[in-house]
């Protein structure tokens, strides 16, 4: 679903999950369990795809609240740390 560019969000809702960091410790399971070439490929494109995040974040919460705008780039730092 991540390939398809679906939201965690997203993904977490389909599986039934409840939070949206379930929906990634399902893909960064699911990640470890691929060959490395594969495993590498995918962790390539979601990188990609949290950079992507990370200007939105900053874009849409610049001019706002700076606690915010810390406390979500803080959230996007662990979703990459659990991703290496």
């Amino acid at each position: 679903m991540r390939e398809r560019g679906k939201s965690y969000a997203a993904v977490a809702s389909a599986l039934g999950l409840k939070r949206t960091t379930d929906a990634h410790a399902a893909f960064v399971r699911v990640l470890r369990s691929r060959p490395e070439a594969e495993r590498a490929a995918l962790a390539s494109r979601e990188s990609q795809r949290l950079d992507q995040l990370e200007q939105r974040i900053r874009t849409r919460d610049a001019a706002g609240d700076a606690a915010k705008l810390e406390r979500r780039l803080v959230a996007l730092g662990a979703l990459r740390e659990r991703l290496a």
